[in-house]
């Protein structure tokens, strides 16, 4: 597009500082920190030409430079914007291809249209992971030359373009690229207000004002040499200083009287390009609404077809066009502004819009162009009972689908259903429907659209699909006894089908569980299942991993529930997408509470080796759900850092509450265990989980997060309050049937809660409770935990904790071990028995300084201390020095990972990594990667 003039010969007008501000970020990324910047301002005010001009600086500076523009009515194809961003660069072959689309980028060939090895299409069903493809497309080529990347009009830009400009936006940190977005503040999408939050934060947000009365008089006297003052006032009230009706008026100035300016209004000024056209030929008129019709970019042969024109005919239109200052350029065809557009389209009738653009559509068709060129077609057309035009739209939502771009395909299949739908389709359309809109901000349409599908008649399998995923919907938006009541209506209807009902049956119990309002409900499908697992009939993964999680939340011995777990595992493909996807996490989990942490981490490894080489981001955040705890439950801190860490990224990256619980939760235990209050407090008590215990989310991590703020409050001294949260985590608990210790120990948190504040008899009880049910598990863990609990609720028995020791040191919870043995070091120590306290305090401050729980390790050094004996720190040096983030960075370094391929590894950035790797040098006190082998195993 050629933008407006807000230029006098020579400089842009009043945009010295704007312009100032953008090549400051250019001189950011050229020392290797990108930038975002975004221009918001009304239409026609000048934020092209703002644009034009920074891509020349950065051009000028240095940098490769990309650009794409969003077009009103192709804001229903998918990726075209970032399509738009890169094909001129691949076109040109310039660039090396398979170095572009290497590693997590090689995802992002298919949606470009690109051949390269080893590329696989996203997985359709994870939303965020073709966002995550592109923006390691993007840091690939900037890692190659610094990049700017321009996108102008955003607001017309599609959904999933602006999905992936957000992701990059948010991560810019350590990549050479400026990011410079342009849109109209009176437009908003989700997506495109994320960018403007981003730019507003961490970047540089420009709103641009109108032409002041100086810049609009320049503007003037550049066309009107002798314009007086009064003129030049009255263009400036006429206008407002928008740029463009400015470029419009003084096009028509010549021999104006400054009384008559007024008249030439905004309204008058647009009204005038309808007058413009009438005085140019036949040919230019029809042309231009052609052009109009068509979209951005226009061959002048398509607009010539569309528009009955002879092509020779046509061309000198186009010409007379671009001189009469309604097309910017005539090669491709294309308007001078939006605003140009909207006018001549505003020209045609309703009716002669709809036949122009059902025209356009065959047009295009018979012409070879991608169905969702096709497909912006029809969507401006009025339903007519097509079948051709029914069929075009389903192809190209189903493209687009493929493509992980779900906003676009429902806008497709929402059109299609007002054909409608041919009879007998219907069904299976709103369910495709409802899948695409699953996937977006808000479920309400998709809810609706699976509740008509399956109100009607429908195939078996449909109508389990379409249970499946709206009560997963409404699961997650906390409807569950609306869930409820689907599963149980459509699991009769699946009575014939018992290879589809078993999986429905498991779906009720784990969708009931989370409200305490509805977990009875699912007490017969719970029996069933049972009955059949135990009868050794059941094969179905799903089932097995559910009445394996039941298990352990009725707290049943652990090897029975594990044998139960491991036939779910073993072998069983999964994605966390789907409801049944859950049934391999849960049945890991069980492993995890059973302590069988061997086959739950191989089960976790090549889970994770899948979904990495699938692409998909959540099923990758599942694996690190279950790894941070099981890391959690062996003592290894430092790990299950890095894993909580690497799950917060994805969930809070891309809008996954359930994974920020968990991480929340996990990393939360982290910091208290090693004394880091402060920021154990901010994580647990502000943003999502901030507020009163009772006033938190009813959703299902927030029984961990609350265990983890007692713990920190229990750390701070504040017992009431710790008392407080504790006993909200184990109402919540209890309320959904999780009664088992070996997966939270509020009764023993709690009864050393009530214990500071005088309340023995309860602390007691609740102590007793937690051994009793530790004990019918079997579970080692938590019954040296209850050991260690119910010592304290005693005054400190020093034979309950010489129990708690023995049962600990034949487990692999390595923080427990430590823990067991400093209190029973700490107990010895106060019953003046400091010689036999001694060893059971070096061995606490050794396992807890191997688990990094430098909270515990300080207490134990306290109490040796205090016997006498005269122990030193242990010198924090090698590998023992590194933090978490820098030790597991290093560990995949030192067994031949590149940065890139660590930081898409654990969702970080790229400088991220080299700035953790430097640190690890130095501490280490080596050169380079190649010596980092040897000293970690040293």
């Amino acid at each position: 597009m050629t933008p407006h003039p807000v230029r006098t010969p020579g400089r842009l007008l009043e945009r010295d500082a704007e312009l100032a501000a953008i090549a400051h970020v250019f001189s950011q990324v050229l020392e290797g920190t990108g930038g975002l910047v975004v221009i918001d301002a009304p239409a026609g005010v000048g934020k092209t030409a703002l644009l034009e001009a920074a891509r020349a600086e950065a051009a000028e500076a240095g940098l490769l430079t990309l650009r794409a523009r969003g077009a009103e009515l192709e804001r229903a194809f998918a990726y075209g914007v970032a399509r738009q961003l890169f094909d001129d660069l691949l076109l040109a072959g310039t660039v090396d291809v398979p170095a572009l689309f290497t590693g997590a980028a090689r995802f992002a060939a298919p949606l470009l249209e690109v051949e390269a090895a080893g590329a696989t299409s996203a997985p359709a069903d994870d939303p965020f992971a073709a966002r995550h493809a592109l923006y390691w497309l993007t840091a690939n080529l900037a890692a190659e030359q610094p990049l700017a990347v321009f996108v102008d009009d955003a607001h017309w830009a599609d959904g999933a373009s602006l999905g992936a400009l957000a992701h990059v936006g948010h991560r810019l940190e350590g990549i050479p690229l400026a990011l410079v977005v342009a849109s109209r503040t009176e437009e908003s999408h989700p997506a495109l207000d994320a960018v403007r939050r981003e730019a507003g934060a961490r970047g540089t947000l420009l709103h641009l004002a109108p032409l002041g009365a100086d810049a609009v008089a320049a503007v003037v006297r550049s066309h009107v040499r002798d314009a007086n003052d009064a003129l030049c006032r009255a263009c400036h009230a006429a206008t407002g200083g928008n740029a463009f009706l400015l470029h419009e008026l003084v096009r028509s100035l010549d021999g104006v009287d400054p009384d008559r300016v007024p008249e030439q209004s905004p309204q008058r000024v647009t009204s005038e390009i309808a007058a413009r056209l009438a005085r140019l030929p036949g040919a230019a008129a029809r042309i231009a609404a052609a052009t109009a019709v068509l979209g951005e970019d226009v061959p002048l042969r398509q607009a010539a077809a569309l528009a009955g024109v002879e092509l020779s005919e046509a061309a000198d239109a186009a010409d007379s066009l671009v001189a009469a200052g309604v097309f910017g350029s005539a090669h491709p065809l294309e308007f001078l502004h939006p605003l140009v557009r909207a006018a001549v389209y505003a020209g045609l009738g309703p009716a002669a819009r709809t036949r122009d653009h059902a025209r356009g559509a065959h047009l295009l068709a018979e012409d070879g162009a991608s169905p969702d060129r096709v497909a912006a077609q029809l969507l401006r057309c009025q339903p007519a009972a097509d079948r051709w035009a029914y069929d075009q739209l389903v192809g190209a939502a189903r493209l687009a689908s493929a493509r992980g771009a779900s906003e676009t395909a429902a806008t497709y299949l929402r059109r299609a259903l007002e054909e409608p739908a041919p009879q007998g389709l219907r069904p299976g359309l709103l369910l495709e429907l409802a899948a695409a809109e699953a996937k977006g901000s808000d479920p309400a349409p998709a809810i609706a659209h699976l509740r008509e599908a399956l109100a009607g008649e429908i195939a078996v399998e449909q109508r389990f699909r379409a249970t499946m995923l709206l009560t997963g919907l409404l699961g997650h938006t906390g409807r569950v006894p609306e869930a409820v009541d689907v599963l149980e209506e459509q699991i009769e209807a699946l009575a014939d089908h018992p290879e589809l009902r078993g999986t429905a049956e498991a779906a009720l119990a784990n969708i009931s569980r989370i409200d305490p309002r509805t977990r009875r409900r699912a007490a017969r499908a719970i029996e069933r299942m049972r009955a059949r697992v135990e009868a050794g009939a059941e094969r179905d993964p799903a089932v097995l991993g559910t009445i394996s999680a039941e298990m352990g939340m009725a707290g049943e011995p652990v090897d029975r529930m594990a044998d139960v777990a491991e036939r779910a595992v073993v072998g069983v493909e999964t994605t966390a997408a789907a409801a049944e996807g859950w049934s391999k996490p849960n049945a890991i989990r069980s492993l995890v509470v059973a302590e069988r942490y061997e086959v739950a981490l191989r089960a976790l490894e090549q889970m994770l080796g899948e979904s990495r080489e699938r692409g998909a981001v959540i099923d990758v955040g599942g694996v690190f759900t279950f790894r941070s705890e099981l890391y959690l439950h062996v003592g290894d801190l430092a790990a299950a850092e890095v894993d909580a860490r690497a799950l917060r990224e994805i969930s809070t990256a891309f809008g996954w509450p359930l994974g920020e619980g968990f991480a929340t939760a996990v990393l939360g235990e982290v910091l208290v265990e090693r004394g880091e209050l402060e920021e154990a407090a901010r994580l647990l008590a502000d943003g999502p989980f901030a507020g009163p215990p009772g006033a938190l989310p009813q959703v299902y991590p927030v029984v961990w997060v609350l265990l983890a703020r007692g713990r920190l409050r229990l750390a701070e001294g504040r017992f009431a309050e710790s008392a407080e949260e504790l006993r909200e985590s184990g109402r919540r608990a209890l309320a959904i049937g999780h009664v088992n210790p070996a997966v939270g120990q509020w009764r023993s948190q709690l009864a050393r809660a009530l214990t500071e504040l005088g309340r023995a008899d309860e602390a007691r009880r609740l102590a007793a409770e937690e051994l009793e049910l530790a004990r019918r598990t079997g579970s080692r863990r938590a019954i040296g935990i209850a050991l260690g609990g119910m010592a304290r609720a005693h005054g400190d028995d020093v034979e309950l904790l010489r129990d708690a020791v023995e049962v600990l040191d034949a487990s692999q919870a390595r923080l427990e071990r430590a823990r067991a043995h400093a209190d029973l070091g700490a107990a010895l120590r106060r019953a003046d028995k400091g010689g036999e306290a001694r060893e059971p305090l070096r061995r606490a401050v050794d396992l807890a300084h191997r688990s990094g729980a430098t909270a515990l390790e300080d207490r134990a050094l306290a109490e040796l201390r205090a016997t006498g004996a005269r122990p030193r720190r242990r010198a924090t040096t090698g590998a023992g020095a590194l933090t978490p983030s820098e030790r597991r960075i290093a560990e995949l370094a030192a067994t031949g990972h590149q940065n890139r391929e660590i930081a898409e590894a654990l969702f970080v950035t790229t400088a991220t990594v080299e700035y953790h790797l430097r640190h690890a040098y130095r501490k280490l006190g080596i050169a380079s990667r190649t010596q980092l082998a040897g000293v970690l195993r040293g």
